[in-house]
């Protein structure tokens, strides 16, 4: 068996220093996005994935409600991914369409992309038909998860042929069946200066860079990745920043795959991009992290308040969001559910809670008494099929009918959200995690906000 090594996405591949521009070196491998439409992450971010440009131009058209000939030119004849000069005329044309049609583009954008992740992408595959002419075209290659999603949601909200099938809604619903019984990630919540409105020039970019440089010596400052997005309170360039977004790209996750190579099995070293996303709510002076590592969200956090807002001192200092989930240990909770539902909310389900028993054991290690904290987790979840609620699995299936003896470390819940101007009821699925996990980044922003609050209103969760 032979060994290689890749690493192909470094300083000399992706972002190697091309011509200058106005006296200074300019990178290759950056389109025009995060500075055209710095208030459209979503969209700019599928619009560099989809390997069918034509879907993306009929996105648009459908939005703006007319054609676009110049969007036509641009996409009906390209081969896979936008290139970067396509894409940069396609964002100065979304950012000549009034207010309105971009925020249409972007609420739908951020449903593509969320339907995007794993579960996203094996639901939305299963729906799609290859006797189907129309999903078989779709589905050949060049094909990806981005183009399937944009395909169904286009199918759906405009279909030419007056088709009724909802399938992207339908995908959402099996995503979130799919996601009910998974342990996920979450982002970490710090508490920051209210109103601070963070400044990110090319000092503080490279600043960050730095910063995170040191957080992953593995990784060379010029080798990362620094996107801003910014939502602010009117058109003005000047308005004041309501919700500030910034993500984190490098290559600096070692992995390690099989793979046949010229009919020899091979095993393959590689290093693939991680992301550091951050989401800055000046109004709340709220900081989301959220990295795979869990251990440095702290120092990233850090860096991103000394860097972006002024801040010093030690992070710990710096309050985060909490959770109290022992609201969950009796049943009294599935009135409150009735009780304190606030409007937007149509229902909430426990689809699984898990619980612990901590308890110091006395171990001998090499001669010598210790004590230790050990806790055996257990997880209580309900199938999807059952009609029992969750204390009545706990109590006949396990048997526990008590969990007042119990520290309630997770749990997972679904929320109806009501039917709005722009989307249909629908389902979502949370995970809480004690004392400060709260996986909002599979919700859209308004349905984070909505959860978030009723949350509050149930006494589970404390805002600063």
């Amino acid at each position: 068996m032979t060994t290689i090594e890749l690493n192909t996405i470094q300083s000399g591949d992706v972002s190697a220093v091309a011509e200058k521009e106005d006296g200074k070196p300019r990178t290759r491998g950056k389109d025009n996005g995060p500075a055209t439409l710095p208030h459209l992450e979503h969209l700019v971010h599928i619009a560099r994935k989809v390997q069918r440009p034509m879907l993306l131009r009929l996105l648009l058209e459908s939005a703006h409600g007319q054609a676009l000939p110049a969007a036509q030119a641009l996409t009906d004849a390209a081969k896979g991914s936008l290139p970067i000069p396509s894409r940069n005329v396609l964002f100065a044309l979304v950012a000549e369409m009034e207010m309105e049609v971009q925020a249409r583009l972007e609420r739908a954008a951020e449903r593509i992309a969320l339907l995007a992740d794993e579960y996203g992408a094996m639901a939305v595959t299963e729906l799609m038909d290859a006797g189907n002419p129309d999903d078989a075209a779709v589905l050949a290659a060049p094909s990806d998860k981005y183009s399937r999603a944009l395909y169904l949601y286009l199918e759906q909200e405009f279909s030419s042929s007056g088709a009724t099938e909802d399938r992207f809604d339908h995908a959402e619903r099996r995503q979130q069946m799919l996601r009910h019984f998974q342990s996920e990630k979450y982002s970490s919540h710090y508490l920051g200066p209210k109103g601070a409105q963070p400044s990110l020039g090319d000092a503080a970019v490279e600043s960050l860079k730095q910063r995170l440089a040191e957080l992953f010596p593995q990784v060379k400052p010029e080798d990362i990745l620094v996107e801003p997005f910014a939502h602010r309170e009117s058109d003005a360039q000047d308005a004041p920043v309501l919700l500030f977004t910034l993500s984190a790209k490098f290559n600096g996750k070692h992995i390690h795959y099989p793979k046949i190579i010229d009919g020899e099995d091979t095993d393959v070293d590689d290093s693939s991009t991680v992301c550091v996303r951050y989401s800055w709510h000046s109004s709340k002076g709220e900081l989301a992290v959220f990295s795979d590592d869990e251990t440095v969200r702290p120092e990233l956090a850090k860096a991103f308040r000394d860097v972006l807002l002024g801040g010093d001192g030690n992070i710990h200092a710096m309050p985060m969001r909490e959770f109290d989930l022992m609201g969950f240990c009796t049943p009294a909770i599935l009135a409150r559910f009735k009780k304190d539902r606030i409007d937007g909310i149509e229902s909430i389900d426990i689809k699984q809670i898990l619980i612990a028993n901590p308890e110091v054991r006395q171990t001998n290690l090499k001669n010598r008494l210790i004590a230790r904290r050990v806790e055996n987790p257990l997880l209580i979840k309900r199938d999807r099929f059952e009609d029992r609620n969750i204390y009545e699995v706990a109590g006949q299936a396990y048997p526990l009918v008590d969990l007042t003896n119990y520290v309630i470390k997770q749990v997972k819940l679904t929320f109806r959200i009501a039917r709005t101007a722009h989307r249909k009821a629908h389902d979502v699925t949370v995970q809480i995690t004690t004392p400060n996990g709260f996986n909002d980044a599979k919700l859209t922003k308004a349905d984070s906000e909505l959860v978030f609050a009723q949350l509050m209103k149930l006494d589970c969760a404390r805002q600063y």
